[in-house]
């Protein structure tokens, strides 16, 4: 039994020891997303900027959504795919950031590839819970359009630290619409191919023989 709960959760619980790790090594500047630091060419805080914080408060509750999301959605991909959308979505937050908020100077949090994990997790949930992926996907749309529109929600900025950066969960839940669209594309791409591949030489001298 504890076995398979540490194969289940251990992806997230490795996850929180990696962002305490940071927060308690003092690394955020050095790896902060901040956009003059990129445009010189440091381009790790594409995705690193993610993985810091601004202090306890502010990673203490980015880890409960973390545990709240695994919670909901674990077994929906595997640890591997996990892994990659977490990496999909953190890059998403930076590159957006980057590409269409040049008022953004910098960036820290992993909110963002939050919101990428949620995406993700609702649309892989939609053909066996369609009602409740859809409620998920559209309350989560609400929420960014709201904050995007008139800032952050009530209450969410209290001890924080900084500002919420409404673009980067816009762009995280992207990454991940788009890490699984891609995953979606791939196999419908593979099985089409598996069905229209002619049979080998030999395969066909097999199916003779078994005939015969």
């Amino acid at each position: 039994m504890a076995r398979r709960l540490w194969r289940l959760w251990r992806v997230p619980c490795a996850l929180a020891l990696l962002l305490a790790v940071l927060q308690a090594a003092g690394w955020r500047s050095a790896l902060e997303y901040r956009r003059s630091a990129l445009l010189q060419g440091q381009v790790w805080r594409l995705v690193t900027g993610s993985f810091v914080h601004l202090g306890w408060d502010h990673l203490l509750r980015d880890l409960l959504g973390l545990f709240l999301i695994w919670g909901l959605f674990a077994p929906a991909l595997d640890e591997r795919a996990w892994l990659g959308l977490i990496l999909t979505s953190s890059m998403a937050v930076g590159a957006g950031l980057l590409a269409f908020d040049p008022s953004v100077a910098w960036y820290v949090g992993i909110s963002g590839v939050l919101f990428g994990m949620f995406c993700a997790g609702a649309l892989l949930e939609f053909r066996r819970r369609a009602a409740f992926s859809g409620a998920l996907l559209l309350g989560m749309l609400v929420i960014i359009v709201w904050t995007l529109q008139a800032g952050a929600l009530p209450d969410e900025t209290r001890d924080l630290g900084g500002k919420v950066v409404p673009q980067a969960h816009l762009y995280g839940a992207l990454g991940g619409a788009a890490f699984i669209l891609l995953r979606w594309l791939a196999r419908a791409l593979r099985s089409e191919r598996s069905v229209t591949m002619p049979a080998s030489d030999d395969a066909a001298g097999d199916i003779k023989n078994e005939g015969s």
